[in-house]
């Protein structure tokens, strides 16, 4: 089976959300995760997708 899963940064450090692709692009999975679940900041030095709890989503791997 494989998955995405995705790393969000918070103050107690990385956390990870794992999703089963179900045979599905990846990184396609991916991007759509990121458009439901955050919102982009575009300040200086808060840049980012953020989800709705603050934290911040630095990037995702395919397993």
């Amino acid at each position: 089976m494989k998955y995405v899963i995705i790393f969000l940064l918070s103050v107690s450090g990385v956390e990870e959300i794992k999703v089963e692709t179900h045979g599905l692009n990846c990184g396609e999975i991916a991007k759509a995760w990121r458009e439901v679940n955050t919102v982009y900041r575009g300040a200086k030095s808060e840049q980012g997708n953020y989800t709705h709890d603050g934290k911040l989503m630095i990037g995702y791997i395919c397993e």
